[in-house]
């Protein structure tokens, strides 16, 4: 007679291999969560700063007014005569170059971020289906499906254009406060600023094209490695 296959004392039981994966499900729910919050949070920032250039770099009156004055209060400036001096020569084209150091910094930012939210949420459905498998769970159960087949069933057509929409936002965002700096420091020809200018946007354009690459590439039903090997 065959022998009984005897379990080994230091394999762990299935309740406990359960109770393991649900707990790092949940846990890796709450980053992502956490990731996803601040993605939200970074993508308002740089449209916020984008903007700010634009209005800056349009020469737009009240913007420029506004920016002296503020920094004129935070420096602590209060004789009429220097704060008049500053309306004519402060250095507006170093303050518009600092705002693409930081348009570059915020899409950088927005990019990891994104891509984290957007892997996270893939390896969810992932887990789910390995919780599933060892809860024996029945095929047409819902249970740890929330990520993964009871997300993606009920996904609607909004959903899946809205992330085409977020590309377009931050393009139309950052293309145009981009080419007018290059133009402007080309009309300058200060060329240490055009060289720093030229190479910060360009970065910058690289990481919208990899958020909008990422974006199409990873916001599907499984995870690109499970799909290749079906």
């Amino acid at each position: 007679m065959p022998k009984e296959k005897k379990e080994s004392p230091d394999q762990p039981s299935q309740p406990v291999i359960v109770d393991v994966l649900a707990t790092h499900y949940q846990k890796t729910f709450e980053v992502a969560y956490e990731n996803w919050k601040e993605r939200n949070r970074l993508f308002v920032f740089l449209v916020i700063t984008a903007g700010l250039g634009l209005l800056l770099i349009l020469r737009v009156p009240e913007a420029n007014s506004l920016l002296v004055d503020f920094i004129a209060k935070f420096l602590g400036i209060d004789d009429p005569l220097r704060k008049s001096q500053l309306y004519t020569t402060f250095p507006f084209d170093i303050v518009l170059s600092m705002i693409l150091v930081a348009m570059f910094y915020l899409m950088q930012r927005l990019y990891s971020t994104n891509l984290s939210v957007m892997r996270h949420y893939l390896y969810l459905g992932a887990v789910e289906k390995e919780i599933r498998e060892n809860l024996n769970l029945p095929p047409g159960s819902i249970s740890f499906t929330r990520e993964g087949k009871y997300y993606w069933d009920r996904r609607m057509v909004m959903q899946t254009a809205s992330k085409w929409y977020y590309i377009f936002v931050l393009f139309v965002i950052l293309i145009p406060f981009i080419v007018l700096k290059l133009q402007a420091d080309w009309l300058s020809r200060n060329w240490l600023i055009i060289l720093v200018d030229f190479t910060v946007s360009l970065m910058t354009f690289l990481y919208w094209a990899e958020y909008a690459y990422s974006a199409f590439k990873l916001d599907v039903r499984k995870m690109p490695v499970e799909q290749l090997k079906k």
